[in-house]
């Protein structure tokens, strides 16, 4: 892989609670190249957009953020100064949700001109015109007039292009999206995913994508890294982690969809069994031991680091690899 534009080394993110410390992120690590699109998938709850909060500094007052090393281009973003100077210009966050994340109170226009002002100054006049010539990049007819316009007036699908023109105002080298296509219909989905593939090979930018369709995942990766339990239980590239998964979950994942060509109309798809474990208090041993179908005795107290190729890795004792 290229030099990293993004590397993050041993994170982890925990929440005090009434009941206790809950451990969100579990101590993960993963690169980012230039240009590239990497998928974090796993189910919901699994520290997937904890992870992305905690790469923008933009967690909760309760949530505490610990990390080994987390660089941008070689800048420390532990340090809050630099975070803040690089957040929001050189990396951008689509957030989840397009139907609340735009402020219902100003328009599309106020709000995109300020996030351009803010970042890359200017006049007014000059912020205006980018953001309706991002509306446009974006899919965006009528800029110019959708910019006095407020969210209400707006369907799903064009909030969420509105997200998207937000974040790209300030030309972001990287663009971390949150579930981009959640509660938008499939074929609303298949374009926001079309836009962003065009607009990376545009911008040259490279991509978090956060997820929990493997569907999308499988259209979009380059790589993959697959989460459980706050923790990476699996990374590789998109055509190994599909072809070749190699750690229980990621083949348990993977059986719950539907493959064209390989599942037969009318079969059975693959569930999980069991529940996802607490993350309150003190961790031992491998989150997924409890479902795993090839657990062994020493999962309980171990977890092991197990190559399974060039560039990837998976946590497993036991099963293929």
């Amino acid at each position: 892989m290229n030099k990293p534009l993004l590397s993050v080394r041993d994170l982890r993110v925990d929440l005090n609670t009434r009941s206790g410390v809950l451990h969100a992120v579990r101590g993960i690590s993963f690169d980012v190249a230039p240009g590239e699109t990497l998928c974090i998938v796993g189910e919901s709850g699994c520290g997937k957009s904890m992870t992305s909060l905690a790469l923008m500094d933009l967690l909760p007052r309760v949530a505490r953020r610990s990390a080994g090393g987390i660089t941008f281009d070689g800048q420390d973003l532990t340090r809050r100064r630099i975070a803040g100077r690089l957040r929001g210009r050189r990396m951008a966050m689509i957030f989840q949700e397009p139907m609340t994340a735009l402020n219902p109170a100003f328009t599309i226009g106020d709000q995109m001109v300020e996030a351009y002002l803010y970042h890359v100054g200017g006049t007014r006049a000059q912020a205006v015109e980018r953001a309706a010539q991002m509306l446009e990049k974006v899919g965006i007819g009528s800029a110019r007039s959708r910019l006095s316009q407020y969210p209400h007036q707006l369907s799903g699908g064009l909030r969420q292009r509105v997200m998207i023109a937000m974040a790209l105002i300030t030309d972001p080298e990287l663009l971390i999206a949150d579930e981009p296509t959640t509660a938008l219909d499939v074929t609303i989905q298949a374009q926001i995913l079309r836009l962003l593939k065009d607009l990376q090979k545009e911008l040259g930018l490279a991509i978090i994508l956060i997820t929990h369709d493997l569907g999308l995942v499988s259209r979009i990766a380059e790589r993959v890294v697959v989460m459980y339990a706050g923790a990476i239980v699996e990374e590789g590239s998109a055509a190994e982690i599909f072809d070749r998964p190699a750690h229980p979950y990621t083949r348990a994942l993977i059986d719950c969809i539907p493959q064209p060509g390989r599942t037969e109309r009318g079969a059975h798809l693959g569930t999980i069994a069991g529940v996802v474990p607490s993350l309150i208090g003190p961790q031992e041993g491998c989150a997924f031991r409890d479902r795993c179908p090839v657990a062994q005795p020493r999962c309980a107290s171990d977890i092991p680091t197990q190559q399974a190729g060039s560039h990837r890795w998976v946590c497993i004792h036991g099963g293929r690899a």
